[in-house]
Formats: C-alpha cells, structure tokens, sequence
C-alpha cells in the first residue's frame, strides 16, 4: 500500500497538501517525504477546526516535516449561513489561496471510502483543480488509517479532525459564539473520556444535542455533576441540551436530504 501510493506521488514531484492532521494527509506527507518530494503542507485555519494549531504543527513534525505553512481565514458569509451546499462554498474558499498561486499542483486528503457519502465539498475540489491521491490510487479511510499510524502520525492527533461546522442543522446560522460552546462542551467531555467519536450538534435555536458511542462516555453525562457543568455550558446558546440515545453516527443531517 505504502509503495503504491509512494510511486503514484513521485509522478508529481511537487505539490501543495491541504494538511489537515488528519490521518489521510498524514499518509501523503509521510510517503511523500520518505520519497524526498518536495511537499509543501498548508493549513488553512477558517475556526471550523477542532484540532490547535500547537497539535497541528505537532502532527506535521511528527511527520518528518518542520515548514507547515499556516493560512488564518475568516468564514464567507453563504459559508455562515450554513446552505445545505455550504461545504462547497466552504471548501471552495479554502482552496482559493493555493490555486490561485498556479506554481505547482495542490492535493488533498479525500480518500476512496469518503465518496460514499454526500460530499458537496469534492465538487468544489475538483473545480478548482485540486487532486486526491488516495482516491486516485483506490486507498480506503482503514488503509490510510493504518499507513499514517506506521509513518509516525500521533493517533490523539489524528482523532481531532473535524469540522465544526458539521455540528449545525442546515440553514442554522454559524456563529463565534456557537462554534466556541460546542467546542468548549467537547473539549470537555473529550478531555474527561477520551471519546473522540462524540458530537455536540445544534439541532435549531434550541436545541443541542450531545452524541457519543463509549458507554462510559454515556455514564460520565448522566453524572450529576458533570452533567450540569456540560448543561450550564451548553446553555449560554440554547434552551434545551440533550442526549442522544442512538449515539455517535454519521451526520444525520445529511440523511435527512435523502442524500
């Protein structure tokens, strides 16, 4: 596996990496630098992220590499409106400081398991001309997974990756306030139970709705203690928050498109 996406890169001897953290990029980095291509990593810091930059450099050196360049972004507003298209809008700003330089190709870390499911974020990619290794050479989330882990990538790290963005029911507008209470709420539950598969998401202006899949993560929220510090966090932004008995899943918000 290694080796086939290792000869599939040296045919592009150089290229910009949407650097996520993520186990998918780490993939990329780590073969293309055992491959001594020159790859050049970018993070684009648009708020959405549930990873620091302190983890995100971490995760790069962790790679092998020391010259992560960081881009800080402000959201458009189509993208904090949240239309059920907005990662298309979202990801096309995203890439807009890479392809816009066209010096040298940019790649991202879209695997072969991710088009199954509703991706309106790779139209965007593929609009603009950005490529996705892993896709193009069949290497599936598992198998990216287990390659990154091999290369060096920190796992807890890896695990981060998220969008926040995700957490909000369509056509519910994004805002600073929400983004920091949401994750605030799962920093600390994250921090309390290492359940990185938890999601606080924002049903309607009343609504939160916690999502977690360790049974002990489900017991620490029923705590009384802890689960009036996560209430009274989650209520500086809604009138009700919940917990979801069906537990940590894709995003069903998308499902609800019928999509």
């Amino acid at each position: 596996m290694k080796d086939i996406l290792i000869n599939h890169l040296k045919k592009t001897p150089a290229f910009y990496l949407l650097f996520s953290g993520g186990f998918d990029s780490c993939s990329i980095l780590g073969c293309a630098l055992e491959a001594g291509l020159d790859v050049r990593p970018v993070w684009i810091d648009n708020g959405f992220n549930r990873v620091t930059e302190n983890e995100i450099r971490e995760q790069a050196a962790n790679m092998g590499c020391e010259n992560l360049e960081i881009i800080p972004m402000t959201p458009e507003s189509k993208v904090l409106g949240n239309p059920v298209d907005r990662c298309f809008h979202c990801k096309g700003q995203l890439i807009n400081p890479l392809i816009t330089r066209k010096n040298i190709p940019v790649f991202d870390g879209t695997n072969s398991s991710d088009s199954e499911n509703y991706r309106p974020g790779v139209k965007a990619l593929r609009k603009g001309g950005v490529r996705s290794p892993l896709a193009e050479v069949s290497i599936t989330k598992e198998q990216a997974r287990t390659l990154a882990i091999t290369m060096g990538a920190d796992p807890l790290i890896a695990n981060m990756e998220g969008c926040l963005a995700t957490r909000f029911n369509y056509n519910l507008n994004i805002t600073h306030e929400r983004l920091q209470v949401i994750r605030d709420i799962e920093q600390t539950i994250l921090k309390a139970t290492g359940d990185y598969h938890l999601r606080c998401r924002m049903d309607d202006e009343d609504h939160l709705r916690i999502e977690c899949r360790d049974k002990a993560t489900f017991i620490k929220l029923i705590d009384p203690d802890f689960r009036t510090h996560i209430v009274e966090k989650g209520k500086q932004i809604a009138t009700f928050v919940t917990l979801d008995l069906e537990g940590a899943r894709k995003n069903a918000f998308d499902k609800k498109l019928g999509l």
